[in-house]
């Protein structure tokens, strides 16, 4: 059993349906343009190429990102982008969507990062240090300190002040 290689099968599925009085019209290098044509490339022509098949429920979407040196000539693009304009509210509401979940993961990010260094700094360990100007229990204790040998220490006092 032989093997047809995928673009011979389009190719042949194709061929096949064309009427004989048309396909009579063609000479060898047109058919040759319309085999070479109908060939899918086994490598990917795309710096990026990223398919993702996401089964949500009994809904299947699939994700296509593709992203490499653009080819295509003026006239096609402008072609493809009144085929498929890019401000429609599904791609909107998806692009919102997009940012708001970057967005929150950013500042969730960003807050552990921040908190983890602030830990670190108070994690140096704990200088109490005496204040001169309260010489009293009772406003040492007002402000929150703690009175010990007739001096109110404060024990938030950190090293990098």
């Amino acid at each position: 059993m032989t093997e047809t290689p995928m673009h011979n099968l389009s190719f042949e599925n194709i061929w096949t349906q064309i009427d004989p009085t048309i396909k009579n019209t063609f000479d060898t290098e047109q058919i040759k343009a319309i085999e070479k044509s109908l060939e899918t490339s086994t490598k990917s022509n795309h710096s990026l190429d990223l398919r993702i098949s996401l089964p949500i429920s009994k809904l299947n979407f699939y994700l296509v990102f593709l992203a490499g040196n653009e080819r295509r000539s003026k006239q096609r693009l402008q072609y493809e982008k009144s085929l498929h304009p890019l401000w429609t509210p599904i791609n909107s509401l998806f692009l919102i969507a997009t940012a708001i979940v970057l967005s929150a993961s950013s500042f969730t990010i960003f807050a552990n990062v921040l908190s983890s260094v602030n830990y670190t700094f108070s994690s140096l360990g704990e200088n109490p240090t005496s204040i001169p100007w309260i010489d009293n229990e009772f406003d040492c204790q007002y402000t929150r300190r703690t009175w010990r040998d007739d001096k109110c220490w404060d024990s938030e006092h950190n090293l990098l002040f």
